[in-house]
């Protein structure tokens, strides 16, 4: 009984650090969408609305997720400066939960303002490495902001793919308009939905 024993303890022990290996990992995710109100910052980075049939499957595809971060999140400090400022306004703040999945798997998360002229969609996934895929438009008409997505106007989009460290601020920047986001591991279950 004690060879069986043995022999049943060796064939599961290397198995052990697998199962825990392939335990989800939960992280909890916030993202600060700004623009910068200063004026001739474009630098040439314009997009098209039809330039990119990427964007919109993505955005098709997106979770719609978050809820405004509390008062003391990572980022609230940020925030307050930039709101403080007059130099920039913050078009979206949110914070959510949820697993790093191989990319295939993860699904994106949509980011939009109230008025439709920021959207997009963020993914967040595990290939080795962390991962996080920005694909974000901000719509402005010549001369001002515009409030419907109907109007014709200039689109600046910011696209960026980067591998990510917890706990640490990355910034993804366009001279019209910048993202900051921070991931930290998290202990509780993923809180997106599907809408």
């Amino acid at each position: 009984m004690k060879t069986l024993f043995a022999a049943l303890f060796m064939v599961l022990m290397p198995m052990a650090p697998l199962a825990a290996a392939s335990a989800p990992n939960v992280y909890e995710i916030e993202v600060l969408v700004f623009e910068n109100k200063l004026s001739g910052l474009e630098g040439g980075e314009l997009w098209r609305r039809d330039a990119d049939k990427t964007l919109n499957a993505e955005i098709a595809e997106a979770v719609t997720a978050g809820e405004k971060p509390p008062e003391d999140s990572a980022l609230a400090a940020a925030f307050a400066k930039l709101d403080k400022s007059g130099q920039y306004r913050v078009l979206a703040h949110l914070r959510w939960t949820q697993t790093a999945e191989a990319r295939s798997v993860s699904k994106p998360v949509r980011i939009k303002s109230d008025n439709a002229e920021l959207n997009g969609a963020v993914r967040f996934y595990l290939s080795r490495f962390l991962h996080v895929d920005v694909n974000l438009t901000l719509k402005q008409e010549d001369g001002g902001l515009f409030n419907s997505a109907e109007k014709e106007g200039t689109v600046f989009r910011l696209s960026e793919h980067r591998r990510i460290k917890t706990m640490d601020i990355n910034y993804f920047d366009h001279p019209r308009f910048g993202a900051l986001m921070r991931v930290a591991p998290g202990s509780t279950a993923p809180s997106r939905s599907n809408n």
